[in-house]
């Protein structure tokens, strides 16, 4: 009896320990938490149902590289970003250095430092455009390699300061529509933005004007962008709501959004078109009805989002302070980790998809790995072969195409 006395006393106590850490005002992560729901996954059958065509992917570059998050090709050649602030093409199947953003650092676990690039395109004139997670939007001349900053981390737009720059894509007269998954939260504070209500944004840069203009806000986790091949309107995936919506350019639309498509199977990530009027769309982590994601079960319940977010906030604060007070490398890793999408543990469902939509929003086909690889953000089909980016594997994966 002493015994369940005492157990339950501590218990009261620990659960009035959280309690208040939840409800403590001021206290970071400075977001909004309200309760929101989302949709379960569409059944996997039809054109969803599983197969295994992705199965047995080569492992390119092993331990060479960190993280091809997008893939591009361009005048015949396979372009990717990398962790360490680098953008590499891949001829006669070496890798070669493009670009670089960032400054010198000792690794991984300086990548506020290092730079992070992540979403990357071309326009019509062969000039590169990258999204830099830490340092923000650049345009690159591939003849000089010189670099401009467009749009710098430091620019307030509409009141606020871009945190998590991500895509970009242009369109034929040279506006530059980006991403930015967060304005409340760095890369390396990814987990965050999972718990936080969204306030991401959809935004595009004027080159004549040299101004940014919000045209999407409070988007959970804004992440690729695309344009239509015909140019009449542009899809952006919202990673934490599962789905991809469509923004109209031209019409009488234009300005206007909608639901392209939803309940999907997985995070969306990266899309790009086919060049045949749809779209090919990446989902970089997995989810069911049998399986949904800690996100879609937590949406409910933003008192438990705020104290999970709390308690990580000030164990990573912990960390930092014997980070500075003991500089060990360890040390320095597990601050950076912590909160950061890196750390996040393998999914429970073993299953890679990508997805072909058409350009009404229909999903055409699909196509699966079932053999354990896993995290893939980008799909590109280029002579013979799917490649496969992942902004957590140290390798690029290629498969013969179907």
């Amino acid at each position: 009896m002493g015994f369940m006395t005492s157990a339950i006393s501590k218990l009261s106590k620990l659960s009035l320990f959280l309690f208040l850490i939840a409800m403590i005002p001021g206290l970071p992560p400075h977001a909004e938490f309200e309760a929101y729901s989302i949709p379960p996954s569409v059944p996997l059958e039809g054109a969803l149902a599983i197969n295994s065509k992705l199965n047995g992917a080569e492992r390119m570059f092993q331990d060479v590289i960190h993280g091809p998050e997008d893939i591009q090709v361009y005048n015949g050649t396979l372009y990717t970003t990398l962790h360490g602030g680098h953008v590499v093409k891949i001829v006669n199947n070496k890798v070669h250095p493009v670009a670089k953003f960032g400054q010198k650092c000792e690794g991984f676990h300086e990548e506020d430092k290092c730079g992070r690039p992540l979403g990357l395109t071309f326009d019509k004139k062969g000039q590169m455009f990258v999204a830099d997670a830490y340092y923000g939007i650049f345009q690159v001349d591939l003849g000089t390699g010189k670099s401009q900053n467009l749009v710098s981390i430091n620019d307030t737009i509409e009141g606020r300061l871009p945190r998590i720059p991500n895509s970009v894509a242009v369109d034929n007269s040279g506006s530059v529509f980006w991403t930015d998954s967060s304005t409340s939260h760095r890369l390396h504070d990814g987990l965050f933005t999972a718990l936080v209500n969204g306030n991401g944004r959809l935004l595009q840069y004027d080159p004549s004007s040299k101004t940014n203009k919000v045209l999407l806000d409070k988007l959970h986790f804004p992440n690729g962008v695309a344009i239509s091949d015909d140019g009449s309107f542009l899809v952006v995936c919202e990673t934490f709501n599962f789905r991809v919506l469509k923004y109209h350019l031209k019409g009488a639309k234009a300005g206007e959004s909608e639901v392209f498509v939803d309940r999907l199977p997985g995070t969306p990530d990266n899309i790009h078109a086919d060049g045949r009027g749809g779209f090919h769309l990446s989902l970089v982590l997995p989810r069911d009805v049998q399986n949904p994601t800690v996100v879609e079960r937590l949406a409910p319940y933003p008192l438990v989002r705020k104290l999970l977010a709390r308690l990580m906030y000030l164990g990573q604060q912990a960390v930092t302070l014997l980070r500075d007070l003991y500089p060990h490398e360890m040390l320095k890793r597990t601050a950076h980790l912590i909160g950061h999408f890196e750390s996040l543990p393998s999914p429970s469902v073993k299953r890679v998809t990508v997805l072909s939509l058409t350009k009404e929003g229909k999903i055409s086909r699909s196509l699966h790995a079932t053999d354990g690889l896993s995290g893939i953000s980008d799909f590109v089909e280029f002579g013979g072969y799917y490649y496969l980016g992942s902004p957590f594997n140290t390798f690029l994966a290629r498969v013969k195409a179907i």
